[in-house]
């Protein structure tokens, strides 16, 4: 399904983007969907892991196979071959879940998260650490709507941090990075990208964004690593709706708890 040079990329660069990887139908019918999860979180029940500014407008939702704001088509987009089958050709067949979250812009609130990698908020990681979690997982950012608001540092994710980065980290770490670069994303483009590469989000106000952020860990059974406040996913009902691709993912993830 990729190319070697796309694999190399990721291996290398810490990130591939697949232009075009969303048909038309599907972004029409996940904006949708997104839609009713942000109303789902904005209304008299609400929901208590939605991301909120300041202010309390949303930019971001947790959990979105949770059932008060699960989403069919959002559920189904998981298993589609231009999101799991590209997950599987960058870190191999064996995979499990780890987490799906919502990216939006709040009306009327710019945000600018700092740099950061997720396995270390700090940056600072060893080297042996990143080499051995070059093929461990991929994150992707699937944008629905037009969506510059990721910058990363390509090649960071195997390396440790240069003087330079240190220095940034330390003295402004929500201002300008060396080395770094925008992704510049259309809506119906991924970027499938190593976490552990530096990286931040910066959403300006008036932004229409609608970003599908989801996570897949390449199965280790001898790492635990699954379930853990996600408990709804354990239950028989969901289990025995999912199609044979995410029975397996989140089956893998069940069994490394």
């Amino acid at each position: 399904m990729l190319t070697q040079a796309e694999r190399d990329g990721f291996r290398d660069l810490g990130y591939v983007i697949r232009r075009g990887a969303l048909s038309g139908p599907q972004i029409v019918e996940y904006r949708a969907a997104v839609d009713r999860v942000v109303a789902r979180c904005e209304g008299p029940d609400g929901y208590g892991d939605a991301r909120r500014g300041s202010d309390g407008q949303i930019w971001g939702v947790n959990n979105i196979f949770h059932p008060s704001v699960r989403e069919p088509a959002l559920l189904s987009s998981l298993g589609e071959r231009e999101i799991l089958g590209v997950i599987s050709d960058l870190v191999g067949p064996e995979l499990q879940y780890h987490l799906c979250t919502l990216l939006v812009n709040p009306a009327g609130l710019s945000y600018r998260l700092r740099w950061h990698r997720d396995s270390a908020f700090d940056g600072d990681m060893t080297e042996a650490a990143l080499q051995a979690a070059l093929r461990s997982h991929v994150q992707l950012n699937g944008a629905l709507r037009r969506d510059h608001c990721l910058s990363i540092v390509p090649g960071s994710h195997r390396r440790v941090m240069t003087p330079g980065e240190r220095d940034a980290m330390q003295t402004d770490p929500d201002g300008p990075m060396p080395g770094q670069m925008a992704v510049q994303l259309d809506a119906g483009d991924i970027v499938f990208y190593n976490s552990n590469l530096l990286h931040r989000g910066d959403c300006a106000e008036g932004d229409s964004r609608q970003t599908l952020h989801y996570a897949v860990l390449a199965h280790h059974p001898d790492a635990p690593t699954g379930p853990d406040v996600q408990t709804w996913l354990t239950d028989p009902a969901f289990l025995g709706t999912l199609p044979p691709p995410l029975r397996a993912l989140f089956g893998n993830w069940l069994r490394s708890g």
